[in-house]
């Protein structure tokens, strides 16, 4: 009886660690495949003219070909693309905000979305705000990084912000604060009062700089703080200039 009990509990040992291994394998395996689809991503769409000269590289050098990329999926807006950080990704506008958190650019399902617009906003970013959401991975892709804004030494190192358009120009964006927020702050609008708005933005904010008071269209990133909570790492920014070849 006792020899039976001791292979049962053996029998149930293996199956549990096997499980327990198929999960964590397939875990390990949607952050590859996250990662490894953003870099084809970038490969094939993103091209950089290099200044041989230049110690980093220009953002306002890079080219986004988007006649390929709207082939591909018409919902692509633009290019979100933050330097020295794992955000480098296309932008794009759904129907609803359901369609790209949990679906990629093939429309294909994946837990991890792709970057998308909130449904209130129009596509050209000339709302005075546009939200703009991401999921905050584990394995530091998507919108993860935001979270390091609240963080002098990140945010001042990080404050430009540039979006990608389809008619070859670039949004040139300055951050002017980053703080948590809950998910149903009335901060997730458009049609703003611009001043207001900016106030409450820097009010108890964990990092904020100077912004002028001459009204720009805005943006607001937008990530999860964790699993299952109601609070969001965001970061705001205004428009410096648009950027044309």
């Amino acid at each position: 009886m006792k020899e039976k009990l001791r292979k049962l509990l053996l029998v149930i040992c293996v199956c549990v660690f096997a499980y327990s291994a198929f999960q964590l394998g397939s875990i390990f395996y949607n952050y590859y495949k996250i990662e490894k689809d953003s870099e084809e991503l970038i490969e094939e769409y993103v091209t950089n003219s290099v200044d041989k000269n230049a110690k980093e590289e220009d953002p306002l050098k890079r080219s986004i070909d988007f006649k390929k990329l709207k082939e591909r999926n018409s919902d692509v807006i633009g290019w979100l693309y933050i330097p020295d950080t794992t955000i480098d990704e296309p932008i794009l506008k759904g129907e609803s905000n359901d369609i790209y958190l949990h679906y990629d650019i093939d429309k294909n399902y994946k837990t991890a979305g792709q970057v998308f617009i909130d449904e209130i906003n129009t596509k050209d970013f000339k709302d005075d705000n546009t939200i703009i959401y991401g999921h905050n991975m584990r394995n530091g892709s998507r919108f993860h990084d935001l979270r390091y804004y609240v963080e002098k030494e990140f945010y001042d190192g990080h404050n430009l912000i540039y979006i990608y358009l389809p008619d070859g120009s670039i949004n040139v964006y300055k951050a002017f604060s980053a703080k948590i927020i809950d998910a149903s702050s009335d901060f997730y609008r458009k049609d703003i009062n611009y001043k207001k708005y900016v106030q409450k933005a820097q009010a108890n904010a964990r990092q904020k700089s100077d912004v002028s008071d001459e009204q720009q269209p805005l943006i607001l990133l937008s990530t999860c703080y964790g699993r299952d909570s109601d609070s969001r790492y965001v970061v705001f920014a205004r428009l410096e200039k648009n950027v044309k070849d």
